[in-house]
C-alpha cells in the first residue's frame, strides 16, 4: 500500500469517562488498556486502526493542550528514520504507549495536523455499529500546501476532491388580474460552503476542509439546529481562526446510519442529527453533540455510498 497508515488517533477528552461509554457501551468496541508511564490509557480498536482516549491536560499530549482530536500516530517499524527519510522535523521524541517508540513532527511542516510516527501498537478490533475511522477532517485554509505534504512527500494517494456548497434561490412573481403571472428567477446566492480533499492513510481518509469562500462571514450559532453546509463551513472557520489548521472531527463509518443515530439517542447521547443527511462522496453523514464529552470533541457518523449512501432516501 502506498504511503502510511493510521495506527492509532488521539482524541482529548474533559470527560473520558463518557467517551469510554460511548465507544465501548453504545458503539461496542472492544478496548484495551495500554500501559504508558506508570499509568494505563484506554484504546479501542476500530477497522486497522484504534483510537486513544486522554485527559485534555495528559502530558503525553503536546502543547497547546485542548478537548478535541489531538494527533495522528502513522505506523513505522523506525519512526526517527522515517522522519529524517522525508526531510521532517522532529519536535519530540520518546517512548510512548505500550513501550513503542515514537516521534513526533513539528506541526508547521506538516500544515498544522499533529502528526506522529510510532512503532505499530497491535490493538484487537470489534465489529458493531461503527466498524472503522472513515475519516479526519482537517481544518485548513490551504489544501494544496496539505497534499504537497501528505501526497507529495508522504506519497499517500488522494482519493477524491469535491466542492460543497449551500445555496438559496429565490423567484419573484408580479401576478395581475388582467395580465396574468409572471415569474422571475433572480441568481443563485451562495451562502456557505467547503473545498474538500480526500487523501487515503490506510484503511481511512484525511479530509482536507478549507473555506470555500473566506469573506463569508460564519453563523454565530453552531449546535443549535439540524446540521447544514453553512454551518459546517462555519464550524471549520471558525476553528482555523482561533486555533489555526489542525486536526478538527473524527467521523466514523456505519452500515445503517438511519438506525445508528436513532439508537445513540436512545442511548441518552444529546445529537445533532437523529437521522443521516446528505454528505460527500455520496454520503450520509449525521453528528453528535460535543456537550456528551464536556465540550470541544466533535464526532460524527457517516454511511459510505458502498454501504447504501442515498439508495431509497427521501430529504424533505
Amino acid at each position: 500500500m502506498p504511503g502510511y497508515a493510521m495506527n492509532y488517533l488521539a482524541l482529548a477528552a474533559r470527560d473520558v469517562e463518557a467517551v469510554c461509554r460511548f465507544l465501548g457501551d453504545s458503539l461496542e468496541l472492544e478496548r484495551k488498556d495500554v500501559p504508558l508511564e506508570g499509568r494505563t490509557i484506554p484504546f479501542f480498536g476500530i477497522g486497522k486502526s484504534a483510537v486513544a482516549i486522554f485527559e485534555f491536560d495528559d502530558p503525553y499530549l503536546e502543547e497547546p493542550r485542548f478537548p478535541g482530536v489531538h494527533h495522528m500516530a502513522l505506523g513505522t517499524d523506525d519512526p526517527a528514520g522515517t522522519a529524517a527519510k522525508h526531510g521532517l522535523t522532529v519536535a519530540e521524541s520518546g517512548i510512548g504507549p505500550d513501550g513503542k517508540r515514537f516521534v513526533s513532527i513539528e506541526k508547521s511542516e506538516t500544515v498544522g495536523i499533529r502528526t506522529r510516527f510510532i512503532e505499530p501498537l497491535d490493538i484487537p478490533a470489534a465489529d458493531g455499529p461503527a466498524y472503522k475511522i472513515d475519516h479526519l477532517g482537517i481544518a485548513t485554509d490551504d489544501n494544496d500546501a496539505t497534499v504537497r505534504v501528505f501526497t507529495g512527500n508522504l506519497g499517500c494517494p488522494i482519493d477524491s476532491t469535491q466542492t460543497d456548497v449551500e445555496i438559496r434561490n429565490v423567484t419573484e412573481s408580479f401576478i395581475s388580474d388582467k395580465y396574468g403571472a409572471v415569474y422571475h428567477a433572480r441568481p443563485p446566492e451562495i451562502l456557505g460552503g467547503l473545498r474538500d480533499v480526500f487523501i487515503t492513510i490506510g484503511d481511512c481518509e484525511l479530509e482536507m476542509l478549507m473555506d470555500y469562500d473566506p469573506t463569508l462571514k460564519p453563523k454565530e450559532q453552531l449546535g443549535e439546529e439540524e446540521g447544514n453546509t453553512k454551518g459546517d463551513q462555519s464550524a471549520i472557520a471558525k476553528l482555523v481562526a482561533r486555533r489555526g489548521p489542525g486536526l478538527a472531527h473524527v467521523a466514523f463509518a456505519t452500515r445503517d446510519i438511519d438506525a445508528t443515530l436513532p439508537k445513540l439517542a436512545a442511548d441518552g447521547w444529546r445529537m445533532i442529527d437523529v437521522e443521516g443527511r446528505p454528505g460527500g462522496r455520496g454520503s450520509l453523514i449525521g453528528f453528535v453533540h460535543p456537550s456528551n464529552f464536556g465540550g470541544g470533541l466533535l464526532i460524527h457518523f457517516v454511511e459510505p455510498q458502498a454501504d447504501g449512501g442515498f439508495a431509497g432516501k427521501k430529504f424533505g
